[in-house]
This record gives structure tokens, C-alpha cells and sequence, in this order.
């Protein structure tokens, strides 16, 4: 019922939209303003048909099938299926899932690979990691988008912010706020916290961003690692992002270290759970999708970048499952605009180059606390 209830709001959704228009979203961008190379583009020079918005192509120019690689769950997965359906309904979408690791491990090491595009798990800190097997792009609505990538490789359409998953009837029993970090501290609060490992969960590292970006007087500095050590002992580490918000819907832990548009997903669906963003501030992190380097159908994948970063795609993805989009015209739906909150922009040049020792001090203080 739930993914029915998906596949009809994207529905609706797309029926509703004509253009890369949508809501105002107001949020400032703390990525990578400078504009990419340019690429060629044959949807955002060709004059759109009377049912065909500018960034999507004649679909007599999109056949065969697209192999699509990604990270992003199923009802996400249904969302673009159901927009790429009614655009290219010629052109057959398979899909493969995995983690982003070892989905690039496969196009590494398979020459028979006949991935076209790689969607999620790819994000704006990761400089050249993927940059072997992938090739540059400019999406068709470049020109709307709030990030992007300076070498040209990536087409975001997702901001991922931070936040803590909170159970409020574990939290009202202890008597006990949770509004930001330092709260964390609270020894009623001791043994009682879920965090990802940021070794092995892209939640757990984006948090670990976000505590060195805002505890400390500078990023990465000793003050924000003497909070790290401070908060490690009252905490439970998991080396998955989903684990953190499932375990304090199930009432084992009262509070979790997580990621906004995961957790507010939840809350759509239901779950007994509160979405806090920490008073101390946020931090914010574009992802997306990129072409791979020999994409065996070429035009399909180039359509597909078109269509992620459009304001249509990424309101079908905000209304059914709370993310949060990179082009500037989306509606924000339920979710509050980066001007009411405290953003600090990444250095992403030193998140890239520092990466290995910041999860070594991170290990090393796990260690040293047994």
C-alpha cells in the first residue's frame, strides 16, 4: 500500500509540473559555487515539444535500455521510474542496487560492465575518487542548480543536512532536553545514544563533519575533538546509517546521530520519532549522480542527468520521501529553509586530503576508550 500510495503521488506530482519550475527554496549554498566545463547538451539547446519540458529530450532520441547503478531505496527508485516511464517509454530502465563501494568496484573491474550511470552515494567532498570511471556533463537545468561539481563530473540533485532522531516518550521519561549536541553530554543521556561509525556509514561521517564544523573554533581543531571524546562514552556505534533512526523508533535507544531526509522519511511514514536539528548549526552536502566513462547508451545517460536535475524529479523525490533538492525553483515541502538555521560552510579541498587522518583520531579515541 505504501509504494502504491508513492508511485501516485510521483504521479500526480509530474502531472502537475510543466517546467523546472516549483516552490521557491531559499536555501544559500555552502558547495562548490564555480560552474563546471561545458559539455554538450542537446536537450537544453533543442525547443521543447507542447508536452515536453525543455529538459527533456524527443524520446525517439532515447531507445534501448539504460543500466542504472545506484544507492538510493526503492521508493526513490519508483519515483524516477515512474517519470523516466513517461518520457521514454522506448527506453527499458534497469536497475542495480548496492553500496556506492562496491558499486564502483564493479565498473573498475568488470570490462564487460554495462552500467550507464551511477545514482547516489556520490557526493561533493569526494574530489577525484570516482573521477577514473565516470566522464564530465553539464545537466540541462545546470543554469537552476544551487551546487555544483567544478570538474564537471557530477549532477546533484539531493542536499543532505544533519540532525538528531529523537524519541520523545523515552526522552519526556528521563526528563531531559535534546536540542543540540552539548545536550548529548547529559549523563541521564549515557548509554542511551546511537551513532554511525564514520568509517562505515556515510551518515556517520557527514556527523562527524558536522561536529568538528560547529564545536570547534575552527574545523577540525582540539576543541572540537575534545567534544568527540566527550560524547564517545555515552554512546553505541553501528556501522549502519539505517540502523541509528530504526533503533530509536524501537524505543532501544533515545536518541541517534543521523540524517535529515532519513529520518523525516520515518516521521512521513509514521514513525513515533522528532527530527532536531542542533542549535550549535548545520553543515550541508550536496549528492548526486554522475555518466560513467563508457556508458554503452550514451543519450539515455545523458537524459537521465537531465531529468535529476530537474525540479521535477526532485519534487516527486521531496513529496515521497522528504529529500531535500539541489535546484534552486524546488518546493521545500515540510522541511525548513538553510536560512533558519546556523550553516557553516565545508572545506571540501581538506575534507578530500585530511579524510584518512580525521577517521584515524576518530579510531584512535574509539580505542583509547575501550
Amino acid at each position: 500500500m505504501k509504494k502504491l500510495t508513492a508511485l501516485l503521488l510521483a504521479t500526480a506530482m509530474t502531472l502537475s509540473l510543466a517546467a523546472c519550475g516549483g516552490g521557491g527554496n531559499t536555501s544559500t549554498p555552502s558547495a562548490s559555487k564555480s560552474a563546471p566545463p561545458a559539455a554538450s547538451n542537446p536537450a537544453s539547446s533543442a525547443p521543447a515539444g507542447e508536452d515536453r519540458p525543455y529538459y527533456v529530450r524527443d524520446a525517439s532520441e532515447v531507445t534501448g535500455t539504460i543500466t542504472v547503478y545506484t544507492t538510493i531505496g526503492e521508493t526513490e527508485q519508483d519515483a524516477l521510474k515512474s517519470l523516466w516511464n513517461k518520457y521514454y517509454p522506448d527506453c527499458k530502465m534497469e536497475v542495480q542496487s548496492d553500496s556506492v563501494g562496491t558499486l564502483a568496484t564493479r565498473i573498475r573491474s568488470d570490462e564487460s560492465c554495462d552500467a550507464d550511470v551511477v545514482i547516489g552515494g556520490m557526493f561533493a567532498a569526494d574530489g577525484t575518487t570516482y573521477q577514473d570511471i565516470l566522464q564530465p556533463y553539464t545537466a540541462a537545468c545546470d543554469a537552476e542548480q544551487l551546487y555544483h561539481d567544478p570538474a564537471g563530473y557530477y549532477t546533484f540533485y539531493d542536499v543532505q543536512l544533519m540532525c538528531l532522531v529523537v524519541n520523545p516518550d523515552l526522552r519526556d521519561q528521563l526528563g531531559v532536553k535534546i536540542e543540540s549536541y552539548d545536550d548529548l553530554l547529559q549523563p541521564e543521556l549515557s548509554g542511551k545514544i546511537i551513532l554511525a561509525a564514520p568509517d562505515a556509514a556515510s551518515s556517520g561521517w557527514r556527523q562527524l563533519q558536522t561536529i568538528l564544523a560547529t564545536k570547534g573554533d575552527k574545523f577540525d581543531d582540539d576543541k572540537g575533538w575534545d567534544y568527540i571524546a566527550k560524547l564517545l562514552p555515552n554512546c553505541f556505534s553501528t556501522t549502519s546509517s539505517k540502523d541509528v533512526y530504526n533503533l530509536v523508533i524501537n524505543g532501544e535507544y533515545v536518541v541517534g546521530l543521523s540524517y535529515e531526509s532519513g529520518v523525516v522519511a520515518q516521521i512521513k511514514d509514521g514513525a513515533p520519532v522528532e527530527c532536531i536539528y542542533m542549535t550549535e548549526g548545520n553543515t550541508a552536502m550536496a549528492g548526486g549522480a554522475a555518466i560513467t566513462k563508457n556508458a554503452p547508451n550514451l543519450p539515455a545517460a545523458q537524459a537521465m542527468m537531465d531529468l535529476l536535475s530537474s525540479a521535477e524529479f526532485q519534487n516527486a523525490r521531496a513529496t515521497i520521501a522528504s529529500g531535500r533538492g539541489s535546484n534552486g525553483t524546488c518546493d521545500l515541502g515540510d522541511l525548513p529553509s538553510q536560512d533558519t538555521m546556523t550553516m557553516v560552510d565545508l572545506d571540501f579541498e581538506y575534507l578530500t586530503a585530511n579524510k584518512e587522518n580525521i577517521l584515524n583520531k576518530w579510531n584512535d579515541l574509539v580505542a583509547s576508550i575501550g
